[in-house]
C-alpha cells in the first residue's frame, strides 16, 4: 500500500515536460562575450546621509522634534511608542525656551494619545504630559490649555472604560501641575462630565440614575470612588481660585514706607494680568440663563441626588443584623469624598453672586434628605479592620484595599479609624444647614459628640481639628442653636476650652503648634460676640481674660499673638482691660514683635501701640449710664 503512493508520484513526475538544454544550437566563434556597455547608477539612502546640525535638538535616538511627531502617527504601536519616550526625553534633557515652537504640537499630541487604544501608550502620554506641565511656565501654556481640556472631555465620554479611567489621571496631573487653569476651562466643559462617569440621563426628564461599571478588574462601587475623588480635587481647585481671586481684589490697598534719605518711587499702577472675556454676541438671551448661580444651581441639583444615593448603596442596611455605624474602610472613603463635595459646593455658593439665596435653596430642598441619610442612621461613623494590603506575590489584580489605600494614602486611612474626619465633617455640615433649615436630627447628638472629641483632642489629627474649631465658630454665629434650653451648650464648651488651652500653654508659651493656635483665635473670637455674654457667665473665661495681657509680657511675642489680642481690646472687656493697664509700664520697654516679614512686623508694633492708648467711657465712668 505504501509503495502504490510512490509509484504514482514518480509517474507523476515523468509526465510533466522536461526542458532540455540542446548541444547543437551553439553560439558561433567570436559571439561569446560579456557585453559590458551598461549604465550604472547609485543607491542613495537619505536616512545614513544627513547631517545634524550643531545646536539641533536630538533625542537618545539621534532623532529630530519633527521626526518623532511623526512617529506618533505611526499605525505600528512599537514606532508611537519610541517616539513618545523621545519626546519625553528631550523635555527633560534641554530647557523649555528651545521647545517653545512646538508647545502646541507637544500638548496635542499628548492629549490625543490619551484616547490611544494601548494602555502602554496613554501611560506614557500621560507621563509626557505631566513632564511638559512640570518643565514649562502657566503663562507658556495658557493659549494651548484648552486644546489638553478638549481632549479631557472626549476622553471622559469614550466608549472605552479604560480610556475613560485614562482620563482621570490626565485630569489629576491637570490639577496638581497647574490648578488654576485647571479651574478655569474645566467648569463648563469637564464638570458635566462627571455626572456621565457615574449616571445616565433618564428619558424625557432631567433627572438621573447611577449606572454600573462592567469592568473585569474594578468594581462599580471603586469606580465611582475614583470618580468622587477627581471631582472633588477639581471643586477644591475651583474654590480655591475664587477665593484667591477675591483676595487679589481686595488687597489693592498698598502701604508705602519712605526714608527721608531716599528718592520715594510710588508704582501707580497694580500687576494684574487682565482676563480675556469672550464676546456675547445674542444680545437678546435674558442673562439669567449665562448667569453662574443658574449653573451651579442645575448642577447641584443633578448631582446631590446621585451622591444620596451613591452612600445607601454601599451603606449597612438596617436588614442585616450589624450596628449600622460599622462601615467598611471603602464605604468610609466614599463618605468622606461625598462630604468634602458638599462643603465645597457650600463655598462655591458663598463665593456665588447671591450666597445667602444659594444656602437658603441648598439647606431646603436638601437638608432634611441629607440628615436622614447621614446622621440619624449610624452617626458616629467608625471603621471596621480592613486588615491591610494584599502582598504583591499572592494578587494578580488590585483589590479595593488596595485602591483605597492607593488614593487616600496608608498613614492617614489607618490612623483615622474612628473616622473622626467624616463625624466632623458631618456636624459642620449640620450647624450649616440649620442656620437656613430647621432639620429633623436633634442638636443633642452633634452636642454629645463634639464634647466627646473635645475630651480626646490629642488624638485628633490637624485637618480634622482644623474643621471642628470652624464648627464652634459656626455655632457660636448662630442664635436659634444656642438660646432654646435643649441647644447647643455653648457655655460649657468654652469653659473645657479654656481648660485645653491652659494644658496647652504649659508646653508652649508662644502658641508655635497649630492647635494651640486655634484654641487661642477661638477664645479671643468669642470676646466679639457680646451678646451672649461668656464672659460674665463663665467664671473661667473670665479668669482666662484677666489672664490675657500677661503672654504680652514676654521677650518676644508673636505677630499673631498681638493681633488676637488687639482685636479683644477693641471691646473694652473689664476683665481684660483692668489687668492690661495694670501692665503697662511692662509692657512699653520689652516688648519685641517676632513676625515672618518686615510689614507684619511694623503693623505688630502698630496694634501693640493701639492698645496702649485705650479710650474710656467717660458717661460709663461718670455714671451717667449703668
Amino acid at each position: 500500500m505504501v509503495k502504490s503512493g510512490k509509484r504514482k508520484f514518480v509517474k507523476k513526475e515523468k509526465a510533466k515536460v522536461h526542458l532540455k538544454v540542446s548541444h547543437k544550437t551553439l553560439l558561433p566563434k567570436g559571439q561569446n562575450v560579456t557585453d559590458t556597455n551598461f549604465k550604472v547608477r547609485k543607491i542613495v539612502l537619505h536616512g545614513q546621509l544627513k547631517e545634524r546640525g550643531e545646536h539641533e535638538i536630538l533625542s537618545k535616538g539621534n532623532l529630530n522634534i519633527k521626526e518623532l511627531l511623526s512617529r506618533l502617527n505611526h499605525h505600528n504601536m512599537w514606532q508611537r511608542q519610541s517616539g513618545l519616550e523621545g519626546l519625553i526625553d528631550l523635555v527633560a534633557s534641554y530647557p523649555p525656551q528651545t521647545m517653545a515652537v512646538h508647545l502646541s504640537s507637544f500638548l496635542e499630541a499628548a492629549s490625543r494619545l490619551t484616547l490611544d487604544c494601548e494602555a502602554d501608550i496613554r501611560k506614557l502620554a500621560v507621563k509626557l504630559l505631566s513632564s511638559i506641565l512640570t518643565a514649562v511656565d502657566e503663562e507658556q501654556i495658557a493659549p494651548s490649555f484648552e486644546i489638553v481640556i478638549r481632549y479631557l472631555a472626549c476622553a471622559m465620554s469614550h466608549i472605552n472604560s479604560a480610556v475613560r479611567e485614562t482620563s482621570l489621571n490626565v485630569l489629576d496631573v491637570l490639577i496638581t501641575k497647574n490648578p488654576k487653569l485647571t479651574a478655569i476651562h474645566c467648569q463648563t466643559v469637564v464638570l458635566p462630565g462627571f455626572l456621565d462617569l457615574i449616571s445616565s440621563k433618564l428619558s424625557d426628564t432631567t433627572s438621573r440614575k447611577l449606572t454600573v461599571q462592567i469592568n473585569e478588574h474594578t468594581t462599580t462601587s471603586v469606580w465611582r470612588l475614583k470618580v468622587l475623588n477627581s471631582l472633588r480635587s477639581l471643586l477644591s481647585a475651583i474654590v480655591k481660585n475664587t477665593s484667591l481671586g477675591s483676595e487679589n481684589s481686595s488687597n489693592l490697598n498698598r502701604t508705602v514706607n519712605w526714608k527721608d534719605s531716599c528718592r520715594l518711587y510710588v508704582p501707580l499702577y497694580n500687576s494684574i494680568s487682565l482676563k480675556a472675556g469672550p464676546l456675547d454676541f445674542n444680545i437678546l438671551q435674558k442673562a439669567e440663563k449665562n448667569s453662574s448661580t443658574t449653573e451651579i444651581q442645575n448642577y447641584t441639583a443633578s448631582l446631590m441626588p446621585l451622591l444620596i444615593d451613591t452612600f445607601i448603596e454601599v451603606a449597612p442596611s438596617k436588614r442585616e443584623n450589624k450596628n449600622n455605624s460599622e462601615i467598611s474602610l471603602q464605604t468610609a472613603s466614599i463618605l468622606k469624598c461625598i462630604l468634602d463635595i458638599i462643603l465645597l459646593l457650600w463655598k462655591i455658593f458663598q463665593n456665588s453672586d447671591n450666597p445667602s439665596e444659594m444656602m437658603s435653596w441648598f439647606s431646603i430642598n436638601y437638608g432634611p434628605k441629607i440628615c436622614q441619610t447621614f446622621i440619624s442612621t449610624g452617626f458616629p461613623y467608625i471603621t471596621l479592620n480592613s486588615g491591610g494590603r494584599t502582598p504583591d506575590k499572592v494578587k494578580k489584580h488590585k483589590t479595593d484595599t488596595d485602591v483605597v489605600l492607593d488614593l487616600f494614602g496608608d498613614s492617614t486611612v489607618q490612623s483615622d479609624i474612628k473616622c473622626s474626619k467624616q463625624n466632623i465633617d458631618l456636624c459642620l455640615i449640620y450647624f450649616l444647614l440649620s442656620k437656613y433649615k430647621i432639620l429633623p436630627v436633634p442638636v443633642k447628638i452633634i452636642s454629645l459628640y463634639i464634647n466627646n472629641s473635645l475630651n480626646s483632642y490629642k488624638s485628633i489629627d490637624h485637618q480634622s481639628f482644623v474643621v471642628l474649631m470652624h464648627c464652634l465658630e459656626t455655632v457660636s454665629d448662630n442664635n436659634d442653636l444656642i438660646k432654646p434650653k435643649d441647644s447647643f451648650d455653648l457655655n460649657s464648651v468654652v469653659e473645657k476650652l479654656v481648660n485645653i488651652h491652659n494644658e496647652m500653654v504649659i508646653t508652649d508659651g508662644r502658641h508655635r503648634h497649630e492647635k494651640t493656635k486655634l484654641v487661642f483665635n477661638f477664645l479671643c473670637s468669642i470676646t466679639s460676640k457680646t451678646h451672649l455674654k461668656i464672659a460674665d457667665e463663665v467664671e473661667e473665661f473670665g479668669s482666662w481674660l484677666t489672664l490675657l495681657p500677661e503672654f504680652l509680657c514676654q521677650r518676644k511675642v508673636p505677630y499673631h499673638l498681638a493681633k488676637a489680642l488687639s482685636n479683644v481690646s477693641r471691646y473694652n472687656l473689664p476683665q481684660f482691660t483692668k489687668s492690661l493697664n495694670m501692665l503697662k509700664p511692662a509692657l512699653l520697654n520689652n516688648v519685641d514683635i517676632v513676625a515672618d516679614n518686615k510689614a507684619d512686623k511694623i503693623n505688630g508694633q502698630t496694634l501693640l501701640k493701639d492698645m496702649m492708648y485705650t479710650q474710656c467711657d467717660w458717661e460709663r465712668e461718670i455714671g451717667l449710664i449703668n
